[in-house]
């Protein structure tokens, strides 16, 4: 399916922003990124491209599931083209993520779910540093 094929099923308009970002980010590579990343690949590829406009495609497509945000406790947002569900291990020092797939991860008892919620789906992320 090509990407504007992609971009109107999960209910978006394919505009000329969303239509380059998906021509980067939805070629089939699993990858972790973060919006500055994305714009330097945008602007390498000859292309220009706010960082705010990149922020707001980047939401939509994570809100329609096309990509997904990893939780990592610092000021930079982590998005994932490999929107199964998976764990990563996070390089504090560069900001790295790096993919642990579901069943190197053995949770043996999860807590019990406050009354009134659904578990969503579990993720972890192991903080990581480079031993001195």
């Amino acid at each position: 399916m090509n990407n504007k094929k992609k971009l109107r099923k999960a209910g978006l308009r394919p505009t000329k922003q969303r239509m380059i970002i998906a021509d980067i980010l939805l070629d089939g590579i699993n990858r972790h990124f973060t919006a500055e990343n994305l714009q330097n690949e945008i602007y390498s590829s000859g292309n220009s491209m706010s960082i705010a406009t990149i922020y707001n495609c980047l939401k939509k497509f994570r809100n329609c599931g096309l990509i997904k945000q990893v939780e990592s406790s610092k000021d930079t947002a982590i998005f994932d083209t490999n929107i199964n569900q998976h764990h990563h291990f996070l390089d504090e020092e560069t900001g790295e993520l790096i993919d642990i797939e579901n069943d190197e991860v053995n949770l043996h008892r999860l807590p019990e779910i406050p009354q009134g919620y659904l578990n969503n789906g579990v993720e972890v992320l192991i903080k990581i540093k480079k031993q001195i």
